[in-house]
């Protein structure tokens, strides 16, 4: 894969604190019964060494689907870091809003997927699915959102999972460099393509491929600047 997108990176054991969690990233937990289910959810903070506020998200956000004394796993994508790690539930609480509190960890299983941060966007985009656009003029394009964006990847809000992991796909879009209109057309290999949990539509990532200079330099300053 393209150094962004390494799948293939080393689990590392690192602290908590190295991953830089912010408040409102997307969790999931599931606790540690057969039959228990994912839950989606999202972190609240943390104090370290004492321990780790999660909430609930979505329509179940009035629980946490957590109880006091339960051992859960959490999983989490920072935008660089794919992480797990086993805990304790401390505590629930309802009021002044749910939350579990569950014990602060050693240490976090952490594998490296990408190795710089996206950009959030939202912008209209076109992809052919069968390869270049230009070699395949009678590939039917299809409008999709490209929901992130860096200088080697991104990923794209689709009605479908678009083609299978490994396939090539080709984006067209339209961006502003100072002022001026630029059409970008680049082909992104698929790296995973989930749909979402209380969501239809599926979020295909990609790693750009063959990117001449010209395209380089502008998705490096649409990303400094969007």
């Amino acid at each position: 894969m393209q150094p962004e997108e390494n799948s293939h990176s080393v689990v590392e054991k690192l602290p908590l604190k190295a991953l830089k969690l912010r408040t409102g990233m997307a969790l999931q937990t599931r606790r540690l019964v057969e039959g228990a289910s994912k839950k989606e959810a999202q972190f609240f903070g943390a104090i370290e060494g004492k321990g780790v506020m999660v909430g609930p998200t979505g329509p179940d956000g009035a629980q946490t689907g957590l109880g006091e004394g339960e051992v859960c796993v959490v999983r989490g994508f920072t935008g660089q870091h794919e992480f797990s790690f086993l805990s304790k539930v401390l505590q629930t609480f309802e009021k002044p809003f749910a939350y579990a509190l569950l014990a602060y960890p050693a240490q976090v299983d952490a594998r490296l997927v990408r190795r710089s941060m996206r950009t959030k966007i939202s912008w209209p985009t076109t992809v052919h699915v069968n390869g270049n656009a230009a070699a395949s003029p009678a590939t039917e394009p299809l409008d999709v959102t490209l929901v992130d964006l860096s200088t080697a990847g991104g990923m794209i809000k689709a009605p479908t999972g678009l083609a299978a992991i490994g396939e090539t796909i080709t984006l067209r879009m339209s961006v502003t460099v100072d002022n001026a209109p630029v059409q970008l057309t680049l082909a992104g290999r698929i790296c995973h393509n989930n749909q979402g949990g209380t969501d239809p539509s599926f979020y295909v990532g990609l790693a750009f491929k063959d990117l001449t200079q010209h395209d380089k330099l502008v998705l490096h300053y649409v990303t400094q600047t969007a």
